[in-house]
């Protein structure tokens, strides 16, 4: 038996369309706001339109399991029923007990809407959920994901199916915006807190690329205090049948390791595995770690060269049991970077993990360094461009300069990137430098610079990666600025 809530509702029978629904649920809770009333309509609609055949997934309150059916019969309401099981569709349950660690994490995170009825129907859902029944495994989607075409159509996809998933860089492309920069963070959260969307995890905790699971809440959920580190799969309801908490989202702007690109197609060794094969790999791909893993993946400890050294020097190391470092750190997406980074320093290594403890990624010391650089060069080639133009300054009479120029600089303050192209636009002044540049080649480099130091003036979790072009351009600046000054 599947079973709804809102016991406060009558028979759902005499109901044709959703806005039929719509105004008995709007009868029956006064109180409630519009966002909640909209959210329980179309639930409930779900529930009484699901076909005879469907799949029904239930997140086992409390448990680390999930129960899968299909529907065998049509909505009934049944009055002679104690309140909140009143509402029902007969179901076959198919499988009660399956580990939720099987299904991978893009489907999990839909299963997780905060919504009670949700609809599975992105990304080979049905199919994945069929396998899981048949095969008791999640086969998972390597395809694209093909974002909304606007603000519009993805309030109208998670009105339709309870939830909406799309890669970061879409949800704040909806806006305009290519990188997360504080005000376009203010700005998305802003305007999804407007409409009565969450998003989980929160677009400033993962990758650009990374999916996002877009849902409604219902207002009584937007001050609801949040639990640390909560159940995934909402299962619970209030007595009126809404959400009654939802996944804390990490909106400060502290580097997230979820942010950083580190190993995901990681490989692994089963606890009961082959150690001849652990070594194998280990020396063949050069790795210092290699996780190990229960038969759903999920994480039991590490092999690294120390720990197998630690268990030959015991007379033991024979099974991969023996030489496993069950103390290896590990460390969720969502947490904040520098909070971790003494065990990072340690261990040399973090084993990334998901919800459910299953392994999805390996950060390392090395991936830390790549990322100081990354991040840290694009500051020091600026700082030479403009060490060098002020060098240049110094060359010039003061009387020469243009007038605001001279103003700047006698009252003590720094000449920025654009005023020292009002200084260079100058022909007189170009013409005593006497470099054998272009003049309009330069002053081109010169204002895609200050471009590209205006973006990164401001505080940004994506590494300037994304902004190759604009790196090389002030590279090439320096190039020509370390000829001549």
């Amino acid at each position: 038996m599947t079973i709804v809530g809102w016991e406060e509702l009558g028979d759902l029978g005499s109901c044709k369309t959703i806005e039929d629904v719509g105004a008995l649920v709007d009868e029956t809770y006064p109180d409630e706001g519009p966002g909640t009333l909209s959210n329980w309509k179309h639930q409930l609609w779900r529930f009484l339109t699901m076909d005879i055949g469907d799949l029904v997934v239930m997140p086992r309150k409390f448990q680390q399991i999930i129960a899968i059916g299909k529907l065998t019969g049509p909505y009934e309401y049944r009055a002679d029923q104690p309140p909140g099981n009143r509402h029902v569709r007969t179901t076959d349950w198919l499988v009660r007990d399956l580990d939720r660690a099987v299904v991978k994490g893009d489907l999990r995170d839909s299963m997780g809407s905060l919504l009670t009825i949700s609809e599975l129907n992105r990304r080979d859902a049905v199919l994945r959920v069929a396998a899981l029944v048949s095969e008791g495994r999640d086969p998972g989607y390597a395809g694209a994901v093909e974002p909304p075409a606007d603000l519009a159509a993805l309030e109208a996809d998670v009105a339709e199916a309870g939830t909406r998933q799309l890669t970061t860089r879409d949800l704040i492309g909806l806006w305009g915006w290519s990188r997360r920069t504080v005000a376009v963070t203010e700005l998305v959260d802003q305007a999804l807190t407007e409409r009565g969307l969450v998003v989980e995890p929160h677009f400033n905790s993962v990758r650009l690329d990374d999916l996002v699971t877009v849902s409604a809440v219902d207002d009584d959920d937007q001050a609801a205090e949040e639990s640390a580190d909560p159940d995934p799969f909402i299962s619970s309801h209030s007595s009126s049948g809404g959400s009654a908490r939802k996944q804390s989202a990490e909106k400060d702007l502290g580097w997230r390791i979820g942010t950083l690109p580190f190993a995901r197609d990681v490989t692994t060794v089963h606890v009961d595995g082959d150690l001849g094969l652990a070594y194998l790999n280990m020396v063949e791909a050069d790795y210092s770690q290699l996780p190990v893993v229960d038969r759903n993946g999920r994480a039991k400890g590490v092999v690294t060269w120390q720990s197998i050294a630690r268990a030959k020097l015991r007379g033991r190391g024979d099974t991969i049991a023996e030489v496993t470092d069950h103390d290896a750190p590990t460390a969720r997406e969502h947490e904040e970077l520098f909070t971790r980074l003494q065990e990072l320093r340690q261990h040399g290594f973090l084993v990334i993990v998901d919800s459910e403890h299953v392994v999805t990624g390996v950060l390392t010391a090395s991936d830390i360094a790549d990322q100081l650089k990354l991040r840290i060069e694009p500051f020091t080639l600026l700082e030479e461009v403009e060490l060098r133009l002020r060098r240049t300054l110094n060359r010039y009479n003061r009387e020469d300069l243009p007038a605001r120029t001279r103003n700047i600089l006698e009252k003590k303050n720094l000449i920025t990137l654009g005023e020292y192209r009002h200084v260079f636009a100058e022909p007189d002044l170009w013409k005593q430098l006497n470099w054998p540049f272009d003049q309009q080649i330069f002053l081109e480099r010169l204002d895609a610079v200050k471009k590209f130091r205006d973006r990164v003036a401001h505080w940004d979790v994506d590494a300037p990666e994304a902004e190759r072009d604009s790196v090389e351009a002030t590279r090439q600046l320096l190039r020509l600025l370390q000829l001549v000054a």
